[in-house]
């Protein structure tokens, strides 16, 4: 029987870490979940790619945390819905800034404006 099914049966909080913690143990509910997300999000990527034809598709947030274990299911299923040269161009990869890349990208974005009027000033 499946421990995931086990938790949500007795009610208990289950987080997205249990349930990839449960996958790479090979629950089977667990697993069917991750193929899920993996799929939907794969879908997503390649359709965002197919349009816009990223260099990068960056994944951030919860489902990060996951590594290369979502990401290579996502990559396969991104596989399956791109074109053949969006698929050669666009790479997937997990971001590496964590919980403070709003940060850092909203501080960057001032530095530019910042520089941008000194440089008009001069």
């Amino acid at each position: 029987e499946s421990n995931l099914k086990v938790m949500i049966d007795d009610g208990q909080l289950v987080t997205a870490k249990d349930v990839f913690e449960f996958a790479k143990q090979k629950d089977a509910l667990a697993v069917h979940v991750i193929d899920k997300v993996a799929f939907y999000l794969g879908l997503a990527c390649g359709n965002i790619a197919n349009i816009l034809n990223p260099s990068t598709i960056v994944i951030g947030g919860g489902v990060s945390n996951a590594g290369e274990f979502l990401t290579d299911q996502v990559q396969d299923y991104f596989n399956t819905f791109t074109f053949p040269t969006v698929r050669d161009s666009c790479k997937i990869r997990l971001a590496q800034l964590g919980n403070d890349a709003g940060v850092i990208g909203a501080s960057s974005l001032i530095k530019g404006i910042v520089a941008k009027q000194v440089e008009a000033a001069d």
